[in-house]
Order: structure tokens, then C-alpha cells, then sequence
């Protein structure tokens, strides 16, 4: 320890001297006892962070990331299966088949084939509409641009539903003539 005791017996004895040395070391002193306490206290946040880390559950962490992960590809998922059913059944709706169960069954024969659209355009459903017309074709309701006319010629008009041209079929006097 550096006091005026040991500067004396060192042989300096000048008073101002003493002084300006002593202040100096306690001075010096003070700087490396504060840069002690700023480094530890470095240290001890350090080993905290450090311990921190060690106790956190990376496993646990991967696994929940990995899990939000999964939820998000399966709710991109469910988002396109919506657009799809959604566009089938808009698809389906401009048939203008005659009732519901027609509608289902043409959106069963799609889904069976598991078409995919380009843009609004199913690709190959024309194809499956087209064989179901020939097989069914009094699913489908009468054009609206076209005008179904009480037939006057006795002839059926072509507008006609199967149903009622198996009608005017079994009951010709009821076709009126002209």
C-alpha cells in the first residue's frame, strides 16, 4: 500500500510531493477498482444470458416451430380446397341443370376426376359435361334464349323437357293443330 509512511522511508519527505503522488495512486486506484466493478458486472449479465440459454427448452422450441409450421401448410390446405369446391360449384350452377341432385351429381363425376382450374377454366370439364348431356339430356333445363311455343304444327318443340315430350307422346290428341 502506497502512503506517506512508505514515501518517507523511500526518502521522499517533500509534503507537496507526498501529497501529488498519494492522490495519484488513490486515484489510479479508484479507475481500476471501477473498471473491476464494470468488467464484473459484465461477467455476471454474461453468465446470466449464459444461463438463460442453458435453461431455455430448444427441443420444445423447434417442436412449436415446427407445429406452427404444419398449422400454416395445412390452413394453405384448406384455403385452396374452398377455392376449388367454391369454383366447382360456381361452375356447376352455370350448367343450369334442372335440381339440386343433378348438381350433385355432376360436382360428384368432377371431383371424382379431381380436375383443376387454369384461371376460372376447368380443364377438362367440358369433356365430363358434355358425356353427362348425352347420357342425361333432360337434366338440363331448357335455354332460357330459347322460347318454348305450344306446338302448333303437332310437332314437339325442341325445347321441350323429355318428360314433356313423353306427355304429348302418350297424348297426341291433346297437341293442338292448326
Amino acid at each position: 500500500m502506497l502512503n506517506k509512511k512508505f514515501l518517507e522511508d523511500l526518502g521522499i519527505t517533500d509534503e507537496k510531493a507526498v501529497k501529488s503522488i498519494i492522490d495519484t495512486y488513490n486515484a489510479d486506484i479508484k479507475t481500476e477498482k471501477d473498471s473491476t466493478a464494470a468488467i464484473q458486472k459484465s461477467l455476471d449479465e454474461a453468465n446470466t444470458t449464459i444461463q438463460s440459454f442453458k435453461d431455455m427448452d430448444i427441443e420444445g422450441i423447434k417442436k412449436s416451430a415446427d407445429d406452427w409450421k404444419a398449422k400454416a401448410e395445412a390452413a394453405e390446405q384448406e384455403r385452396a380446397a374452398f377455392e376449388h369446391r367454391t369454383k366447382l360449384a360456381q361452375y356447376v350452377k352455370g350448367l343450369h341443370l334442372k335440381n339440386d341432385v343433378y348438381e350433385a351429381h355432376v360436382t360428384k363425376l368432377l371431383e371424382d376426376k379431381q380436375l383443376k382450374f387454369d384461371g376460372d377454366k376447368l380443364i377438362g370439364g367440358d369433356d365430363i359435361v358434355q358425356a353427362f348431356r348425352e347420357s342425361h339430356a333432360d337434366a338440363f333445363a331448357p335455354n332460357p334464349q330459347e322460347k318454348a311455343a305450344a306446338p302448333t304444327s303437332g310437332n314437339t318443340p325442341q325445347a321441350m323437357s323429355a318428360v314433356e315430350k313423353a306427355f304429348y307422346a302418350k297424348n297426341p290428341n291433346l297437341i293442338p293443330k292448326n
